[in-house]
């Protein structure tokens, strides 16, 4: 079978339980990830008692050491070969210690020193981070090897997407509620959340496992030290996957130092923790809303178009934020409605973009990588994550932030400001870069040609 498209075949379409059972595991994924991206830090702080200052240190070195793991996984899914395919195997052993991975980040044990309770988050989250990527990267790559039609992927993407969202609102919304009510304590409902999540997670994995299998299977090849250098030099020369990949870790700077800070904001400056939950429902349904008008502009306007014209109305929202969300929690809530209406974007413009990319490559080298990239891809993912981290917790121990205590003048302004400015010069630059983008409607349809007529010449 030739690395290149299949045409649109009954042999390439998926059945609704394929494409269903394709997109649970993001379900869980999405738990997995949100957990920590959401309610980490305040875990970390308030929770676990380690200084916001160490705290964002264990996010930025854990996430350093996951973000270079993910080429590394990528190279190795693409040269994978078992009875199962070359993605599926990681699903069905990687599911129960990810999972396991997950129970320990929340176990909060018994520790007395913060240096020690310092070195048990660190070992935990890179651990947890480890075991993700593993999982993650051949699910995503998936798509690519479950089918060969060009819009059937478009379908399983949009179903994957569905589940994803779903989970996403589901941590977001759910956390802090199950938190009160599984436990007699932050303690004791962190340690059961993270039990709950991670069996979501594992069963939903195995799920996809079972459910799929993959169609456009291929013997690892070219495994020797040339063809990874072929690999590296072919991400490093695809000018529009650097554009991309940059583009999109500015905007997931921005997103996570955001998203990191809610808690903080509501709790705090707003004095209602209460309405966390509700915050976070807001932002994900104005986000899950928007799409199918970000899906209309897309193809109207082009994906670059879409991607800032939903990065712009969120930056442009940092002002009202900063100056008037303080008056009234009501008023925070539906600037943050507006917020996640911008945000949408972030869940359909860059996965849709990716493929581009994977296409621009096999146009100029004749070789596709979907792992490779897709690595290279979360590697930006990683990075996004790491920085928020080191950001968020310098900023509240600068601002003379007090752990599950009263906060001062400046810590509050302190809180304000990762929510609104700091994010704003990140979008800024994230937009500035994705209008470089240059793969056009046009040109793909020109390289989706020309791919096409040297596979038929071949064959």
């Amino acid at each position: 079978m030739t690395e290149g498209h299949q045409g649109g075949t009954a042999a390439n379409k998926l059945s609704v339980g394929a494409r269903l059972g394709y997109g649970a595991a993001d379900f869980g994924l999405s738990l997995g990830f949100n957990l920590p991206s959401l309610f980490l830090l305040y875990y970390f702080t308030d929770v676990f008692f380690i200084s916001s200052a160490s705290a964002g240190l264990i996010l930025f070195f854990a996430k350093i050491i996951d973000a270079f793991i993910s080429p590394a996984m990528g190279y190795l899914s693409d040269h994978t070969s078992t009875r199962w395919g070359r993605k599926r195997p990681y699903l069905l052993l990687g599911a129960l210690p990810a999972a396991f991975s997950m129970v320990l980040l929340y176990a909060s044990p018994a520790i007395s020193q913060e240096t020690w309770r310092v070195a048990y988050a660190m070992g935990a989250f890179t651990l947890f981070c480890v075991l993700m990527t593993i999982l993650s990267i051949p699910y995503t790559a998936l798509t690519a090897d479950l089918t060969g039609d060009s819009h059937e992927r478009s379908v399983l993407t949009a179903y994957r997407m569905f589940f994803s969202i779903a989970g996403t609102l589901v941590g977001a919304a759910a956390t802090m509620p199950l938190v009160s009510a599984l436990g007699g304590g932050p303690v004791q409902g962190f340690r059961a959340v993270g039990i709950l999540y991670a069996a979501v997670m594992a069963i939903t994995i195995l799920v996809t496992f079972f459910a799929v299998r993959e169609r456009t299977v291929r013997p690892a090849k070219d495994t020797d030290a040339g063809a990874l250098m072929r690999d590296l030099r072919a991400v490093i020369e695809n000018r529009p996957f650097i554009i991309l990949t940059l583009g999109v870790m500015m905007h997931q700077v921005a997103l996570n130092t955001m998203s990191g800070v809610v808690v903080y904001f509501f709790k705090y400056n707003l004095g209602a923790e209460n309405l966390i939950p509700i915050a976070f429902v807001v932002l994900m349904s104005g986000s899950a809303l928007s799409i199918p008008f970000y899906l209309r502009v897309s193809r109207r306007r082009g994906k670059k178009f879409a991607y800032n014209l939903g990065m712009g109305i969120m930056a442009s929202l940092s002002a009202p934020i900063f100056f008037f969300a303080e008056m009234s929690p009501a008023l925070t809530i539906a600037l943050f409605w507006l917020v996640g209406f911008g945000l949408g974007t972030v869940y359909l413009s860059p996965w849709a973009m990716v493929p581009d990319t994977v296409e621009y490559a096999q146009w100029k080298t004749g070789r596709r990588q979907e792992g490779m990239l897709y690595g290279f891809f979360f590697f930006s993912f990683k990075l996004s994550v790491a920085f928020p981290g080191l950001i968020v917790g310098t900023v509240l121990s600068l601002s003379g932030y007090t752990p599950a205590g009263p906060q001062g003048p400046e810590a509050l302004f302190g809180i304000k400001a990762l929510l609104t400015f700091i994010p704003f010069v990140f979008v800024i630059a994230g937009m500035v870069l994705i209008a470089r983008f240059p793969i056009t409607t046009e040109l793909h349809r020109r390289m989706v040609r020309e791919i096409h007529e040297r596979i038929s010449s071949r064959t």
